[in-house]
């Protein structure tokens, strides 16, 4: 028995001395952005429409996929589900560290899922929309019959649109980061 209650107090004060030192030691995977590249990031979106703005060309986007895939397959019925909202999600480092958000679109449905038939001329067509609009990166994150998941992100500016059927249908875009329209210096119109 005292073997045991030995091991046990060396195991709670091992663990009590190293949580006592966790920040003692450098996490070296810990890389904060330096101000020059914060500085690079703010200058990066000043040159960019405001927040509102974007998420509203991205919904365009939106909404002449959802009419293209509506076309190939004629079934397919979208219906909006209010989904705008902004966040820091779409800010990855260094832009997290700016006043900068990122703004989410309504989310599109179709209760009827995009016919397996159907999947690869919807994505084509999905595709060829993001990219004449900048999203010319491709992220497959499920490619089964029947069920399917893509990412359609720009490299450029961070805006990304992510489609995916199974047993509905769902389009959504999100914008990258950028600033408020009031963080936005005048135009000088």
């Amino acid at each position: 028995m005292t073997n045991v209650m030995t091991r046990s107090l060396a195991a709670v004060l091992g663990a009590a001395i190293l949580s006592a030192c966790g920040g003692c030691v450098q996490d070296p995977y810990n890389t904060k952005p330096s101000a020059e590249e914060i500085a690079h990031a703010e200058e990066r979106m000043r040159a960019l429409p405001s927040v509102v703005d974007s998420e509203a060309q991205l919904a365009a986007v939106v909404r002449e996929i959802t009419d293209a895939a509506k076309t190939i397959a004629p079934e397919l019925n979208w219906y909006t589900r209010s989904n705008r909202e902004q966040s820091t999600l779409g800010c990855p480092s260094p832009y997290l560290e700016t006043t900068g958000v990122s703004m989410t679109t309504d989310r599109f449905v179709s209760d009827t899922p995009i016919p397996e038939t159907a999947w690869g001329e919807v994505l084509r067509i999905a595709r060829d929309i993001a990219a004449r609009n900048g999203m010319t990166t491709l992220t497959v994150r499920i490619d089964r019959p029947g069920d399917h998941d893509v990412v359609l992100h720009s490299p450029d500016d961070g805006n990304e649109i992510k489609f995916g059927t199974l047993k509905a249908a769902v389009i959504v875009g999100s914008t990258g980061c950028r600033f408020r329209a009031e963080d936005l210096p005048p135009t000088g119109k």
